[in-house]
């Protein structure tokens, strides 16, 4: 389970300085969480430094930063890793990240490439479509999409304990 966390922020652009691994990720995620090392090869191909992102009808397109906002390399070198590694770009901002940079685990990079991604920045309740009551946002533990408590059905009044996937996650990759 993980919160929203606005204290944290993407960084406006690229610059030679040491950034901490993505804030708005620990804050909320248990120390045990699963990452993978190197996602280059595991992940479906479609995302491209270059590439633009938001297709949605009536969303404006932006151009995907070729550069991650946290170790400042590229597709072709990761700088933390070394090795190459596709980035996933925010459907609305444009910013990008390494999957390892982001602490994706694998079913987040599964799921990242099915639909409009948001970074922590701009991420939205996938039901209302807002970012009111930010702190009251949720994200799934399998597809990191948001959800406000309030708008689930049923709705929560705390947030769960622990890890939590959403129903869309549940259906994909927990029923047998």
């Amino acid at each position: 389970m993980r919160y929203r966390s606005r204290t944290t922020t993407l960084g406006p652009s690229p610059s030679p300085v040491t950034l901490p691994d993505y804030p708005g990720r620990t804050s909320g995620r248990r120390s045990g969480a699963v990452g993978q090392s190197n996602a280059g090869p595991g992940l479906p191909s479609g995302i491209s430094p270059t590439a633009e992102v938001g297709g949605d009808k009536g969303k404006k397109k932006v151009s995907a930063s070729p550069y991650c906002d946290f170790c400042l390399g590229d597709a072709s070198e990761n700088k933390k890793t070394g090795a190459p590694e596709s980035l996933v770009s925010c459907a609305d901002c444009g910013r990008s990240g390494h999957p390892t940079c982001l602490q994706f685990t694998s079913n987040m990079m599964k799921s990242v490439v099915k639909y409009r991604w948001q970074c922590i920045e701009c991420k939205t309740c996938t039901l209302c479509g807002t970012s009111e009551n930010d702190d009251q946002l949720l994200f799934c533990d399998d597809c990191d999409r948001g959800y406000h408590l309030y708008c689930l059905t049923p709705p929560l009044s705390e947030p769960p304990e622990g890890e939590w996937s959403c129903y869309l996650c549940l259906r994909e990759f927990h029923t047998k």
